[in-house]
């Protein structure tokens, strides 16, 4: 009698987990399930087909899975999901991958390359996370060209100063970087045990996709060897030098020395004379530059416009537009010379966001 009594809980509990076929009864339900992850792998793809057309670039696996990762966060706004503790909102190639662009027409638009395009950001360098306004904080993805992947993913704030900060290989290191930094500062019980189970959560997830959360890496230490010049801005520059090392020759002047030509030219302060000795040695560093070209070390064209960009004075923005784009061209990175003309015409904007406000 009691196996009577215990058989059919068996067969309830055996049911539970695979309903039975009927004749003439269809699995409707996962039917329905499966067409909602065929119709959101879809639009996914359409999403990305989308980002490349726009930005014009490849972007890495892991922009994705960062994706997935703030939206278990929040489902219902990714971009906003790491505001609320970190001050941090996903923008950038993010805003098109959550569909803020869905309604709004091209023409509406300066361009892609401009939106959340800081002051001082290279074309070497994409934003994609944005943080306290007041600093101008900022990461984003640094690459050496555009048709390669992105190198790692770097920091700014554009309020204080050119210089980058490299935080890590991927978005998952940075990210985390970023709250073991911020966790330092932070107070409150409550605050504490919330940022610490969120990085909990970031790292748990890393682990699991296998991303390296190391600031410094093998690949960055590896791409560290090939920078000809830091710049600057202090992210490097990677330039093609062959065996017989043409591709880069070094400016005549130290970091500091540009510097103080630079200063000299734009500074109230100085006396005429002091502008035009200025003047005329930073206009010997551009016909060294000419000759440069000539004999392809198109490397010291590109570090000698992006230290004038970095320096931030509208004083050189003609030079500038003279040397970087066709530096980019020289060595085959069209992308990066469109970049460089588009920012450096709009550099002053008040509105670093496209969408329309």
């Amino acid at each position: 009698m009691a196996d009577e009594v215990r058989s059919p809980e068996k067969k309830r509990r055996k049911t539970e987990k695979t309903p039975p076929e009927r004749k003439g009864e269809s699995n409707t339900q996962f039917l329905e399930v499966d067409e909602m992850d065929k119709d959101h792998d879809e639009k996914f793809v359409l999403r990305k087909q989308e980002l490349v057309e726009r930005f014009k670039v490849e972007f890495p696996k892991d922009f994705f899975d960062f994706w997935e990762f703030c939206k278990k966060l929040n489902l219902r706004n990714p971009c906003g999901a790491l505001n609320e503790l970190l001050g941090l909102n996903l923008v950038g190639p993010y805003d098109v991958l959550s569909g803020a662009y869905d309604d709004i027409e091209d023409s509406n638009i300066t361009s892609y390359h401009l939106h959340w395009r800081y002051f001082y950001d290279p074309p070497e360098f994409l934003t994609v996370i944005r943080g306290d306004d007041k600093t101008g904080y900022h990461m984003g993805y640094y690459r050496d060209d555009p048709k390669s992947p992105p190198v790692f993913v770097a920091s700014n704030q554009a309020e204080k100063n050119c210089e980058f900060t490299v935080l890590g290989e991927n978005l998952f290191a940075a990210v985390n970087k970023f709250v073991g930094d911020f966790l330092k500062t932070s107070s409150g019980k409550s605050k504490l045990k919330s940022l610490k189970t969120l990085q909990g959560s970031l790292v748990s997830e890393a682990d699991k996709l296998k991303y390296n959360l190391n600031a410094s890496t093998t690949g960055i230490k590896a791409r560290n060897k090939k920078v000809v010049s830091k710049t600057f801005h202090k992210a490097g520059i990677i330039v093609p030098v062959d065996t017989n090392e043409v591709g880069y020759r070094p400016l005549t002047v130290t970091d500091g020395e540009l510097k103080k030509i630079l200063k000299q030219i734009t500074d109230d302060k100085s006396t005429g004379k002091d502008k035009e000795q200025a003047s005329e040695n930073l206009q010997e560093q551009i016909t060294l530059v000419q000759f440069a070209n000539d004999e392809c070390d198109y490397g010291m064209g590109l570090e000698l416009a992006l230290d004038m960009f970095c320096f931030g004075s509208e004083r050189f923005h003609n030079a500038i537009l003279q040397l970087l784009p066709l530096a980019y061209k020289l060595l085959g990175r069209d992308l990066f010379a469109e970049i460089a003309e588009i920012h450096v015409n709009n550099r002053s904007r008040a509105q670093l966001s496209q969408l329309p406000s």
